[in-house]
C-alpha cells in the first residue's frame, strides 16, 4: 500500500493510550481480514530485553567503532585461533559486551504476545533478524532465524544444526558428525554469506504472505530488509511497530509509534476477544 499511513504515539498519557488502542484495533481488522500473516521483527525487539543494538545513539559501533567486515573469512583461515581468542577474550570489545547482554537477556512481554498471536492462528510466523533466541524462548514454533541463533551451532557445509541450550562452548567444537564439515556458531559472521536453506525459508513465508507486521525493524539490513519491499510489491499489506519513523514507513497501512512490549499485548487482547 502506498498511501498515506496512519500514525499514533503512545508515551503513557491518556491520550497517547487512546491512540495505541485505536490503532491496535486497525491493526486487528486487517489481520482479521487476511490470511496469512507474517512477522518480520528486528533490533527493537532485543533492546527491550536490555540487548544493546549495534546502530544509532547507544548502539554496540557507535561506542567502539565499526567492526572489521572480514570476520568470517578470518574464522575459516583459523577456526582454533578465533575459538582460542574467544575463550581468552581476546575479541572485540562490542563482542564481549553483546555476550554478557545475550547472557542475561529474557523475553519481553512482546515476545509472549507474538507466541500467543501464533497459537491463536491470528500470525502464521515470525521471520527474525535477531540473534538472541529469544523468540523461541517465548514459544514461537514457525520461526525463520536470518541472521542464525547464538544458542545454536551450524556446520558451515551442511547446515546442520544443534542447540546448545544454556551451555557456551569454550573451545572449538568437534567437526560435523554427520559431514565432518567446520562448526561454528550458527549466528552469521561479517562476510558470511546467509544459510541458503533460511533465506528460501524465510523468501517462501514472505510469498504467501497478504499482511506483514514490521516490528522493531529499521528496514535497513539487507538482505533481510528487502523482504519487505518484495511482500509490498506482490501487494501485501505492511504494518509498523515502532517508536519512530523508518524507511518503510511510506509503505506502511498503518504505522503505530509503540515499542512491541506495549503494542503487542495490546493486540493480543484486541484479538482474544
Amino acid at each position: 500500500m502506498t498511501n498515506s499511513p496512519t500514525t499514533s504515539s503512545a508515551s503513557g498519557s491518556s491520550s497517547s493510550s487512546s491512540g495505541l488502542e485505536s490503532q491496535a484495533e486497525e491493526i486487528a481488522d486487517i489481520i482479521r481480514e487476511s490470511e496469512y500473516v507474517v512477522g518480520m521483527t528486528g533490533a527493537g525487539m532485543s533492546v527491550e530485553s536490555g540487548i544493546p543494538p549495534f546502530r544509532g545513539a547507544d548502539g554496540l559501533w557507535t561506542k567502539y567503532g565499526n567492526p572489521p567486515m572480514d570476520g568470517y573469512s578470518k574464522f575459516k583461515e583459523d577456526p582454533t585461533g578465533w575459538w582460542n581468542r574467544r575463550t581468552n577474550e581476546k575479541i572485540d570489545a562490542h563482542i564481549l559486551e553483546l555476550r554478557d547482554a545475550l547472557a542475561n537477556a529474557k523475553p519481553h512481554a512482546g515476545h509472549y504476545a507474538l507466541a500467543a498471536l501464533e497459537e491463536q492462528g491470528s500470525l502464521q510466523s515470525v521471520v527474525t533478524q535477531n540473534i538472541d533466541g529469544l523468540d523461541e524462548k517465548a514459544g514461537l514454533k514457525n520461526l525463520k532465524e536470518i541472521h542464525g541463533n547464538r544458542q545454536k551451532l551450524r556446520c558451515i557445509e551442511c547446515g546442520d544444526r544443534v542447540s546448545l541450550g544454556e551451555f557456551v562452548p569454550l573451545f572449538a567444537p568437534d567437526p560435523c558428525e554427520k559431514c565432518e564439515g567446520l562448526v561454528k556458531f550458527d549466528t552469521v559472521m561479517f562476510g558470511e554469506p546467509i544459510p541458503d536453506d533460511v533465506m528460501t525459508a524465510a523468501r517462501a513465508e514472505i510469498d504467501k504472505a497478504d499482511c506483514v507486521l514490521a516490528i522493531g525493524t529499521s528496514a535497513t539490513v539487507r538482505p533481510a530488509s528487502g523482504l519487505l519491499w518484495i511482500a509490498e510489491a506482490a501487494g501485501a499489506t505492511i504494518i509498523e511497530i515502532n517508536p519512530t519513523e523508518t524507511k518503510l514507513t511510506s509503505l506502511c497501512a498503518v504505522s503505530l509509534r509503540s515499542s512491541a512490549g506495549e503494542a503487542l499485548p495490546a493486540l493480543l487482547k484486541i484479538l482474544s476477544e
